[in-house]
């Protein structure tokens, strides 16, 4: 579970920002929309609202971000690493970039961090962990200055990697060769099941949706989603065509390059087809009518692709980002989707959901908490802002306000300030 994320120096975030998901002391949809652990109570979903360009997207990019260094960290030449340092001030367009992140592992908090040069340097990392306890108090795992590394006394594991390159991580380093790393492994383990993906760029994880469809359980799941969605898709199957047959319907396929061609007589394409039911002209059903995927709507499209990171969410407990989640999407399943992280009943395992909209119907203090509303706004020198609901104004925002209204009239900020001008010849 996550509990934080902070971000300092990376592309809008100038300066030091903070995101959370550990719930407050409202209580409206507490029971719903919370979950506590031990002694901390944290927030099944949070959505983030803003201007075009005022820092949502790059939010979730920081994340996504951090997650990719530590896991090309000892795989990737530094030259390949790409600085997205706040270059609107000259202070520091050349400075590191900050990253740390709380988790919850077994209940266990985990700290970890590092700060990384426009190089790829590594200047610190440190990990720190807290039970989840009443009075527990945070101890060093260890902590690293350069390619000095300080152990604590609870961690047993790459003593052999105190001699590391200045690209690495230490943390990867320790969870990818020391048999012995147990802490390092489950943390690894958290971020490669962390999910961060774009409703945009849907096409990106597409074929990850498709693969699950050989998974008999797992496509159970997919299409009771899809079904329950009311698109009007009954089946969907997922089936090899071989080169010959995709040479009768595109002539011109032989005019690919020769690996392709060769490949593709090798394994053939693989094809996704939707069943829907036919009915004659008195209303009769006729049986099923088979539709290639490019036949359905983009929304439908994007709604497939989705399938699979949500129900993997649900089932697993993980965390699921989605950037622009309303892309194509109509209102109506825009909440459904947001209600089965926010019910006991389909999220038994407290997966998470995070994602950016512009999708105001969503703004009622009936479906979302204020301490699940976030918003980011820049400033007039580029700098991104990022809070929540339930820090502005300092309590005055009442449990009956009407928040899109609002919204929309600038009350908590973060909408676009538009000037269009356009001059007729």
């Amino acid at each position: 579970m996550l509990v934080n994320f902070k971000v300092k120096n990376f592309k809008s975030y100038k300066d030091l920002k903070e995101f959370s998901m550990e719930a407050t002391k409202l209580k409206n949809l507490k029971e719903s929309n919370t979950f506590d652990m031990n002694n901390m109570s944290l927030l099944k979903s949070a959505v983030i609202y803003g201007a075009n360009a005022s820092g949502k997207s790059s939010l979730l990019d920081a994340i996504k971000g951090m997650k990719s260094i530590i896991k090309n960290s000892i795989l990737v030449k530094k030259s390949q690493y790409n600085s997205k340092a706040f270059v609107f001030n000259v202070e520091t367009e050349n400075k590191e970039t900050f990253f740390e992140i709380e988790f919850i592992i077994d209940d266990i908090i985990y700290r970890y961090g590092f700060t990384i040069a426009v190089d790829a340097t590594i200047l610190q990392e440190w990990l720190f962990q807290k039970k989840l306890q009443v009075k527990a108090r945070e101890s060093r795992l260890f902590k690293r200055i350069g390619q000095n590394i300080e152990f604590g006394t609870f961690f047993k594991e790459g003593k052999a990697f105190t001699d590391i390159e200045k690209e690495f991580l230490f943390l990867s380093m320790v969870a990818n060769f020391d048999k012995n790393g147990v802490i390092s492994k489950k943390i690894l383990n958290w971020f490669s099941k962390l999910t961060i993906v774009s409703n945009i760029k849907s096409d990106e994880f597409l074929a990850h949706s498709f693969e699950k469809l050989e998974n008999e359980p797992l496509k159970k799941k997919i299409l009771n989603f899809i079904k329950g969605a009311d698109i009007g898709i009954y089946d969907i199957t997922k089936k090899q065509v071989s080169f010959e047959e995709l040479k009768k319907d595109n002539p011109n396929i032989e005019n690919l390059p020769s690996f392709i061609i060769e490949d593709m007589k090798k394994k053939g394409l693989l094809s996704v087809e939707t069943k829907h039911m036919q009915y004659t002209h008195d209303n009769t059903y006729n049986g099923l009518k088979i539709l290639d995927l490019s036949s359905e709507s983009d929304g439908t499209q994007k709604l497939l692709a989705l399938s699979a990171p949500i129900i993997e969410a649900l089932s697993d407990g993980r965390v699921l980002i989605i950037d622009e989640l309303d892309n194509s999407l109509h209102t109506e399943l825009l909440k459904a989707i947001v209600m089965l992280f926010n019910s006991e009943e389909t999220n038994p395992n407290n997966a998470q959901l995070i994602f950016t909209t512009h999708d105001t119907n969503l703004l009622n203090q009936k479906f979302f908490r204020r301490d699940q509303i976030w918003f980011t706004e820049k400033d007039i020198y580029g700098a991104t802002d990022l809070y929540s609901l339930v820090e502005y104004g300092k309590g005055k925002t009442r449990d009956d306000l009407e928040l899109a209204k609002n919204y929309l009239k600038g009350k908590f900020g973060a909408i676009p300030h538009i000037a269009l001008n356009y001059e007729v010849d």
